[in-house]
């Protein structure tokens, strides 16, 4: 029963968490919003049982995107939206309905390949083996990748100061 409570609350913090975060027009609180919903979706794996992956959720979405979110939008100037011209689709019913067709659609394969439960039984996953098959081909790869993201953040950063123009001195004439 506290498991199902538990479920409950954590489904409802990542709901609103992605509520919040579509409808803020004011794109820090935006991406705070999107933190909690990561956050949620972060408990709701534990649940599961899912450690790993939940330690995952936290170190990479909350921990790396959330940053990178928060960095991409403190570079630009346009923060806060204007309330004033607020945008609002007079059509919001078709697009639920199109939003809950394409859930089907892509729910109906996942239902009928559900897994037999002594199926389920003979798998036996260990985070060591999942990180050995990610790491041990990718090490290089990954390294890499960082080195990459980081020149990247540079260039970034650079980019948005723009061109500092050199002072003149006054020469006399």
């Amino acid at each position: 029963m506290n498991e199902e409570i538990a479920f409950w609350i954590l489904a409802a913090i990542a709901v609103l968490g992605a509520l919040v975060a579509v409808r803020k027009r004011n794109l820090i609180h935006g991406v705070f919003a999107l933190l909690v919903f990561f956050a949620g979706l972060s408990g709701l794996f534990l649940l599961l049982l899912a450690e790993f992956i939940a330690a995952v959720q936290v170190l990479v979405y909350i921990g790396a995107v959330g940053v990178l979110l928060l960095f991409a939008i403190m570079l630009t100037e346009r923060v806060a939206g204007d309330d004033g011209q607020r945008m609002t689709s007079r059509r919001w019913f078709w697009g639920l309905v199109m939003a809950v067709a394409v859930f089907v659609v892509l729910l109906l394969p996942a239902i009928q390949q559900l897994p037999s439960p002594e199926a389920a039984q003979t798998i036996k996953p260990s985070v060591e083996a999942l990180g050995k098959k990610l790491m041990d081909p990718y090490v290089v790869t990954l390294e890499v990748l960082a080195l990459l993201l980081t020149a990247a953040l540079i260039g970034a950063v650079t980019a948005a100061q723009g061109v500092r123009m050199p002072k003149e001195k006054d020469s006399p004439e």
